[in-house]
């Protein structure tokens, strides 16, 4: 078996070496350093030690950035990121972030906008910071929108209105969700998900307890997409609005129930529901 450290401290000479020519060597050692690192990074990882194997391919990396192979680098910081993804979610952001520099300076942007969706997933379910997982997904939206990838980028935009909502950043969440609406009125393949953003924002504007926008916002919607009145969602939110206005919690409930027997509600809706009742809930206790 390759002897992994051995080729690390291999490559740490190589590295630091400055050969005849003093501070002013050529590059050739940098690449030929650079590829020692890797060499030694792919023996750490079938050794299953990815830190190791992770700090190996950012060494290699940055050679490789010395010697102006600013590509090959982008694609080894990708290696470096993937290495710590699973020991050091941290880490594995910082380098991720590292490559994303690279492909945006060269120019590569549907990548940079990919790996940017990568960072965002990280951020979010490594992490649980969401607050940087809505940026980066923001971030890659706008990304895959300039390079006219617009159901990619709508994607992207999906998740930073959900995770918005969950942090009851309600203004943030509904501005998205319409955003992608508007961006798929033109568009026959997506058009049939118009229902389910303009229910989703509407779902916003009552939980964030603004009865007078969610009325707004519910004629705006059918203004937008005149079918839009002919469907459940749309019943369902004038529904909602109107057990909100009568404090009817009873109503609320067999609404959402006989809602929930054609169209599933997932745990998103779930949640922002919850959250609808307790407001009804509140408001009795109130009263009262």
């Amino acid at each position: 078996m390759t002897d992994a450290r051995a080729l690390l401290s291999k490559a740490d000479k190589k590295a630091s070496s400055t050969g005849p020519f003093g501070l002013f060597a050529s590059s050739s050692r940098y690449e030929e350093a650079g590829e020692i690192y890797i060499e030694a990074a792919n023996a750490f990882r079938l050794q299953k030690d990815l830190t190791s194997a992770g700090q190996a391919f950012e060494k290699a990396a940055q050679m490789q950035l010395m010697s102006e192979a600013k590509d090959e680098a982008a694609n080894t910081y990708i290696d470096a990121y993937k290495a710590f993804r699973k020991v050091d979610p941290e880490e594995s952001a910082r380098l991720l972030i590292q490559a994303i520099t690279l492909f945006t300076q060269r120019g590569q942007f549907r990548r940079a906008a990919t790996y940017t969706q990568d960072l965002a997933v990280l951020y979010e379910t490594e992490l649980d910071d969401l607050d940087r997982a809505m940026d980066a997904y923001d971030e890659a939206g706008e990304w895959m929108s300039n390079d006219g990838a617009d159901s990619l980028a709508n994607k992207s935009w999906l998740k930073v209105a959900e995770i918005a909502a969950m942090k009851e950043d309600y203004s943030r969440a509904i501005a998205k969700f319409e955003q992608v609406a508007k961006s798929s009125l033109g568009n026959n393949l997506t058009r049939w998900s118009l229902k389910e953003y303009f229910l989703k924002a509407g779902l916003c504007h009552i939980a964030n307890k603004d009865i007078i926008a969610a009325k707004r916002a519910v004629e705006e919607y059918t203004d937008m997409d005149p079918t839009f009145f002919q469907t459940r969602e749309y019943n369902l939110l004038l529904d909602i609005i109107s057990a909100y206005e009568d404090g009817d919690q009873e109503r609320f409930t067999d609404k959402i129930f006989q809602f929930d027997q054609f169209s599933k509600l997932d745990k998103w809706k779930t949640t922002i529901m919850l959250r609808i009742k307790n407001s009804i809930v509140e408001a009795e206790d109130d009263i009262l």
